[in-house]
C-alpha cells in the first residue's frame, strides 16, 4: 500500500488511537497500583507522530503492506525503581491483556551490544474494541536507570556501534555496565534492609548494643518503657495516642545528636528520666505555644515517640551543672537539627527552654 494511504489511514484512526491509548494506560497503572510493594515509577502513554510515522515508513530496510504492521502506534511504558519490578510488571501484562508473544521481546535477555546497555521487557498487546482485529500496541517495562540510559542514548543521537568511535564506545560500554551493576545492588540494598527490620525485634530482645537508627527506632517506640511514657504524656494532654510516629528521621537524628547511639541507651535513659520527662511536658508546649504556635489544642492526639524526644532535652541536660553550660549543650543540640544557618536563634531558644525546665534539671 502506498504510503500516502497508510498515512491517511493513520489520520482516521488516530482519534481513536488517542482515546484508547488513554484508557490503556489508565487501566495499566490501576492494576500496577493494587500491588503496594512494587516501587512504581510512572506509566507514560505516546503516540506515535505523524512525522515519525512518515519516516519510518520511507525506511528502506523495512515494508510495511499495512498501517498495523508498525506496532508501536501507541506505547505505554512502564518505570519502575527496582530491577526485580519488572518481571513483576511482565507478569501482570501477561495475566492481564492479550499478549502477540511472537513479536514480543525481552531486550534484557537477548541485549544487542550494540545498543549499550539498551534493556527493557518489551510487549507487544493486541488493542481489541472497535479497531481492526490485528490493531497492536506496545508496552516497554524497564527501570529508572535503564529508562535514564536510553534517554540519554537517543540523544546523542548513535543507534549502532559502528557509528560511534571507538574511544567513546568504551567509554559508553563501561557505562553500561556500571548502571547495570547499580540496578543489581539497589534490589540488594532494598532486600538486606528488609531483612535487618525484621530480624530487629530479635536482636533487641536478646541485646541493647543495636545501633539506633531510622529502622530500629520503630522497635523502640514498641518497647514497654516509650509506651508506658507516651501514654502518660498523652493523659497529661488530656489527649489519645495514636498510631503515627513522631517524624522517625528527625527524632532518630535528634537522639543521636544528644549522645544517644543504642537501643539499651534509649530504654535505660526513659528509666532514668521518667520523672524528668513528665515533667517537661507542660513547661515544653507553653513554650512552643508562645514560640512557635504549637500547641496540644490543635493535635487531634499525641504522636507516639514524644518520650523520646523529651528523652534527648532530659539527656543534653542532665550534666553540668552550671546553667551556661546547660545553654550551650542544648543550642548545640538545635543548631544541629532546626538551625544549623542561624546560631542565634538556636541560643536563643535554647536559652528560654533552659529556663523554662530550670525547676526540672536542677
Amino acid at each position: 500500500m502506498p504510503h500516502s494511504e497508510l498515512l491517511a489511514e493513520y489520520d482516521a484512526v488516530l482519534p481513536s488511537l488517542v482515546r484508547h491509548g488513554e484508557e490503556m494506560r489508565t487501566a495499566l497503572e490501576g492494576w500496577l497500583r493494587e500491588d503496594e510493594t512494587l516501587k512504581l515509577h510512572s506509566v507514560t502513554l505516546r503516540l506515535k507522530s505523524r512525522a515519525s510515522l512518515a519516516r519510518k515508513l520511507a525506511r528502506p530496510d523495512r515494508t510495511y503492506a499495512r498501517l498495523w504492521d508498525v506496532t508501536d502506534l501507541v506505547g505505554l511504558r512502564v518505570i519502575t525503581y527496582f530491577e526485580d519490578g519488572v518481571d513483576r510488571v511482565g507478569k501482570l501484562v501477561e495475566a492481564r491483556l492479550a499478549v502477540d508473544f511472537h513479536h514480543s521481546i525481552d531486550k534484557r535477555a537477548s541485549r544487542d551490544a550494540a545498543r549499550f546497555g539498551y534493556r527493557s521487557l518489551h510487549y507487544v498487546c493486541r488493542i481489541g474494541g472497535p479497531l481492526p482485529a490485528d490493531a497492536r500496541y506496545e508496552i516497554q517495562a524497564r527501570t529508572l536507570l535503564e529508562h535514564a540510559w536510553a534517554e540519554i542514548e537517543h540523544d546523542l543521537g548513535y543507534k549502532s556501534r559502528d557509528a560511534v568511535p571507538d574511544p567513546v564506545r568504551r567509554r559508553l560500554n563501561r557505562l553500561a555496565g556500571l548502571l547495570e551493576l547499580a540496578d543489581q545492588e539497589f534490589v540488594a540494598i532494598r532486600r538486606e534492609l528488609h531483612d535487618y527490620a525484621a530480624a530487629l525485634p530479635t536482636m533487641i530482645a536478646s541485646a541493647d548494643e543495636v545501633p539506633l537508627d531510622a529502622l530500629s527506632l520503630r522497635s523502640l517506640l514498641d518497647c514497654a518503657e516509650a509506651r508506658e511514657l507516651d501514654d502518660g504524656i498523652a493523659r497529661g494532654l488530656g489527649k489519645t495516642l495514636g498510631d503515627e510516629p513522631f517524624y522517625p528521621d528527625y527524632l532518630a537524628r535528634m537522639l543521636g545528636a544528644s549522645g544517644i547511639a543504642s537501643i539499651g541507651v534509649a530504654r535505660a535513659g526513659l528509666v532514668r528520666h521518667r520523672r524528668a520527662i513528665l515533667a517537661m511536658v507542660a513547661p515544653y508546649f507553653a513554650f512552643a505555644a508562645s514560640t512557635w504556635r504549637l500547641s496540644p489544642d490543635g493535635m487531634a492526639r499525641i504522636l507516639r515517640g514524644y518520650s523520646l524526644f523529651f528523652l534527648a532535652h532530659a539527656t543534653v541536660l542532665e550534666a553540668p551543672a552550671l546553667g551556661i553550660n546547660k545553654v550551650e549543650r542544648l543550642a548545640h543540640l538545635y543548631r544541629e537539627l532546626d538551625y544549623p544557618d542561624n546560631a542565634s536563634e538556636a541560643q536563643r531558644v535554647a536559652s528560654r527552654l533552659v529556663d523554662a525546665f530550670r525547676d526540672i534539671t536542677a
